[in-house]
């Protein structure tokens, strides 16, 4: 209860910060801007004390259940708009940013009942965290290309059509949104490869150790390899000169979309996955992998 609550509180200031900023469209005035970066600002304060109190009252990184998975991930996603809207107050950044941490922050509390994936013991649950932390940061970068990707098509749909220049939805150059797209595209499969791989090595190393087992067919390892294969296809289009442009921002949206569904799809449709399902009692702590579960990350 007192996390729905904690929740609702910074993830309804967010919504008054997309208020404040698509109020762009019927109110010029510097101050809306302010007052905008003043309640994301405010907010992002509010959850960095929340997930640090978190942190400190369990003595761990706070990424042990998709609950915590989805509030790290905004809060990083936060900070990346704030700081955007701080160096650019015009540009309507917070109207394509503010959207996707709101809706994670939905996502988060929608699962705020579910287990731990993680028992944080053991030499296991560090390597856990590891493989949660790559995957994390590489779904990151994949928020970040989906951003820049949505602003790229709507300007260039704008420039196709040579409409002039929006004075209500200004937005970054074409050159300027496929610069960061190209970064993160680029910095995200790696990261998720690595992630990944760790994940298949926690596997390997808990198979026959463990009450409960991941199987190669279980629906949350393959959505993340699909998940997998659809950044590495987009890494691949990025780099083809056919591809830039358009195509490859539709290929982001959809890269995005299999992200999603591996990240939060899972857990709100409850579909039969053993990923991150506790043993009924955890055995002695006499091995590395009775210590532990797999998996302490966001996806899998």
């Amino acid at each position: 209860m007192i996390d729905g609550l904690s929740v609702l509180c910074f993830a309804g200031t967010y919504g008054l910060a997309l208020v404040s900023d698509l109020a762009r469209f019927a109110v010029r005035s510097a101050s809306r801007g302010w007052m905008t970066l003043g309640l994301m600002a405010l907010a992002w304060t509010v959850q960095t004390v929340y997930l640090a109190n978190r942190a400190h009252e369990s003595g761990t990184l706070p990424l042990t259940t998709p609950f915590e998975s989805l509030l790290v991930l905004s809060w990083l996603l936060g900070a990346i708009g704030l700081y955007l809207v701080a160096r650019a107050p015009k540009a309507a950044v917070g109207v394509f940013v503010l959207p996707v941490v709101v809706g994670l922050l939905a996502a988060a509390g929608a699962l705020s009942n579910r287990a731990a994936w993680l028992d944080t013991r053991g030499a296991a649950s560090f390597w856990g965290t590891v493989h949660g932390l790559l995957l994390l940061a590489g779904e990151l970068c994949s928020c970040v290309a989906f951003v820049t990707g949505l602003m790229y098509l709507i300007q260039s749909r704008r420039l196709k059509h040579k409409r002039p220049a929006s004075r209500f939805l200004p937005l970054p150059s074409l050159e300027q949104s496929e610069r960061v797209n190209r970064a993160a595209i680029t910095l995200a499969f790696p990261l998720l490869t690595a992630g990944l791989f760790t994940g298949v090595a926690l596997v390997i190393l808990l198979r026959g150790k463990s009450a409960v087992q991941i199987g190669w067919g279980d629906p949350k390892v393959i959505s993340t390899i699909a998940a997998w294969l659809a950044s590495g296809v987009l890494l691949h289009a990025r780099f083809r000169p056919e591809m830039r442009g358009r195509r490859v921002m539709i290929l982001t949206l959809l890269s995005f979309a299999f992200m999603v569904f591996t990240l939060i799809g899972m857990d709100l449709f409850r579909l039969p996955t053993a990923h991150g399902r506790k043993t009924a009692a955890n055995p002695p702590a006499k091995s590395l992998a009775g210590e532990s579960e797999a998996h302490g990350g966001s996806t899998s």
